[in-house]
């Protein structure tokens, strides 16, 4: 008679068992996560045995030790220079004086006020305006072709400017506005200071 050996049948988890399984890991992980985890990372305390056991205080050493990002500064303004001042440069020729105009700029219009000038002529200027308007500061040489000019300085929707300037050629300096509004705008003019004479043009 010949002995017939019995094999096992391979163990079979249940669903419900799996489930409770998947349950309890869940919940385990859960508490992990609420009573070590983030206390000792991130300092939040929920249920408070963070700060009883002395996990929260982790966090905020781990704050303390990773360095404040610096500040970047802004950008140093190029430093202005002053050219040497010598009786070449102070005295002048032209005779001072001092002049103000004022000009109305129609809508969608545009004028100019010039000054003709020697080279190193200078003068200080105020203009103010009623109304926002587009300022083109600018200067022609003497001889120069029609639409040979020089830009100084350029600026949108302004209503006033002050400083002083000094002419780099012979020729006419000034600006030149341009209203963009549907209204009428008045520009008033204050000049004085070493040139020849102060000029509209339109």
């Amino acid at each position: 008679m010949t002995a017939t050996a019995s094999v096992a049948a391979p163990y079979r988890a249940q669903p419900a068992t799996l489930w409770r399984a998947a349950l309890t890991a869940g919940v385990a992980g859960a508490a992990i996560l609420l009573l070590f985890v983030l206390p000792a990372e991130y300092g939040v305390d929920v249920t408070g045995v963070g700060r009883a056991i002395g996990l929260t205080a982790m966090a905020g050493d781990q704050d303390a030790a990773e360095p404040a990002e610096a500040a970047v500064p802004p950008p140093a303004p190029a430093a202005y220079t002053v050219p040497p001042q010598t009786q070449a440069s102070i005295a002048k020729a032209t005779a001072f004086r001092s002049d103000t105009k004022t000009i109305t700029l129609a809508p969608h219009s545009g004028m100019e006020i010039k000054a003709r000038m020697k080279v190193g002529d200078t003068f200080n200027f105020r203009w103010t305006a009623t109304g926002p308007v587009r300022a083109d500061m600018h200067g022609e040489p003497i001889g120069g072709k029609e639409d040979e000019f020089t830009d100084y300085w350029k600026q949108k929707d302004i209503k006033g400017a002050q400083g002083s300037f000094t002419a780099p050629f012979a020729g006419t300096h000034g600006w030149y506005w341009k209203n963009r509004e549907d209204v009428p705008v008045t520009i008033t003019v204050k000049t004085d200071g070493f040139y020849e004479t102060l000029f509209e043009r339109t």
